[in-house]
C-alpha cells in the first residue's frame, strides 16, 4: 500500500501497487511518478552515440549538460514517435512540457528533432549521431540549443519502419 497525494486537489489517496501514473478519484486529475525511473547508469547504444557525438562535434556543448533521467525518457518517447510515424518534428512539444512542469518543474524546456538519410540505415549509433549534429548545425533555431550547455537534458533516437533514423534532444534551464 502506498499514499499518493493529487497534485491537483491536494487529495491523499491511497493506492495498492506502485504505478507510474495516477488518476485523482476526486477531480479526475492524472499525473506521474518519475520517481520510479531514478538515476541513468547505463545508455543504450542509441543514446550513448548522440551523446558521444556531441561531445565531439566541434561548437556543440549540449551533452555537457547534467543528464535527467526524466528528460532521457521523453527523449526516447519523442524519438520513437517520430520513428512510429516516420515523421521528423516537434508533435506534441506542448503537451511534454505541460507534463514536464508537473513533474520536474518550471524550467524553460527546449527540443531539437533530425532525421538521417536512407542510406545511412546500416550506420554506427556514433556515425548517426555526427549527421543529427551536422543537421543541426545547418539551422539557426536547432543549433541555438546544441552549441550551448543547459542545466539538464536528455537524448536519444530511434529507427523507423523505413530504416530512417530519428533523433530528439530535450533540454531544461
Amino acid at each position: 500500500m502506498k499514499t499518493v497525494v493529487c497534485p491537483k486537489c491536494k487529495l491523499e489517496q491511497s493506492v495498492f501497487c506502485v504505478r507510474t501514473s495516477y488518476c485523482c478519484t476526486a477531480c479526475g486529475h492524472m499525473w506521474f511518478d518519475y520517481d520510479l525511473i531514478g538515476p541513468i547508469s547505463i545508455l543504450t547504444p542509441t543514446q550513448d552515440g548522440l551523446i558521444e557525438a556531441g561531445k565531439i562535434f566541434a561548437g556543440a556543448h549540449v551533452c555537457e549538460s547534467e543528464i535527467q533521467p526524466l528528460l532521457m525518457e521523453m527523449a526516447t518517447r519523442h524519438a520513437k514517435y517520430q520513428a512510429d510515424h516516420n515523421n521528423q518534428g516537434h508533435q506534441l512539444f506542448q503537451q511534454r512540457v505541460e507534463e514536464l512542469y508537473r513533474t520536474l518543474g518550471q524550467y524553460k524546456y527546449s527540443e531539437i528533432a533530425a532525421e538521417s538519410w536512407k542510406w545511412q540505415e546500416a550506420d554506427s549509433p556514433l556515425a548517426l549521431g555526427t549527421e543529427m549534429f551536422k543537421c543541426w548545425f545547418k539551422s539557426a533555431g536547432h543549433w541555438s540549443v546544441a552549441s550551448k550547455k543547459h542545466k539538464y537534458f536528455g537524448a536519444d533516437m530511434a529507427k523507423s519502419s523505413e530504416g530512417i533514423w530519428y533523433a530528439a534532444i530535450l533540454v531544461a534551464d
